[in-house]
């Protein structure tokens, strides 16, 4: 219970995070990580499929209606679609190795990207693939999959101390 209690707070600080202006300065080349991805597929990976479902179908649906997007539950099918396959890719993976996390983080940022621009396409702007346009995913990519680790090691070192 105590994870799950853990990485609902660490989602609301990532948001707020995401939300202020600092987030624009962390960053490469403009690109910037996204870390609301990354948290849900930490949670969805240590906690299971549901938990995985769930908690990326709340943070996407709050995603859709606080900046009033044009295509309401668009982030949240995406993210629910995204916990449920990293929470069943964490129960068919023994252990929580780093190599497995980067790999992992770096296809989900792909997919991401994939549903998000088949959705756009078909119901926005038809031919509408940008999240594919100047490699900007790919950057996005590699960070996610540098940071995936370091948050995976600085919540588990939390999650030792309350536990």
């Amino acid at each position: 219970m105590r994870k799950y209690i853990v990485f609902i707070l660490w989602i609301i600080g990532v948001f707020l995070l995401q939300s202020s202006p600092l987030y624009e300065h962390i960053g490469v080349r403009g690109v910037t990580p996204d870390f609301l991805l990354i948290m849900i597929s930490l949670a969805a990976f240590i906690l299971g499929p549901i938990a995985g479902q769930i908690i990326g179908f709340i943070t996407g649906f709050i995603m859709d209606i606080i900046p009033a997007v044009e295509l309401l539950g668009l982030s949240a099918f995406a993210f629910t679609l995204i916990g449920y396959v990293v929470g069943i890719a964490g129960q068919k993976v023994y252990g929580n190795s780093v190599l497995i996390i980067i790999t992992l983080l770096f296809v989900v940022t792909l997919v991401k990207a994939i549903v998000l621009s088949i959705f756009a396409a078909l119901f926005l702007e038809p031919g509408y693939f940008g999240y594919f346009s100047h490699g900007k995913i790919f950057l996005e990519a590699v960070l996610n999959s540098i940071i995936a680790p370091v948050l995976l090691i600085i919540f588990t070192k939390i999650e030792r101390k309350i536990a």
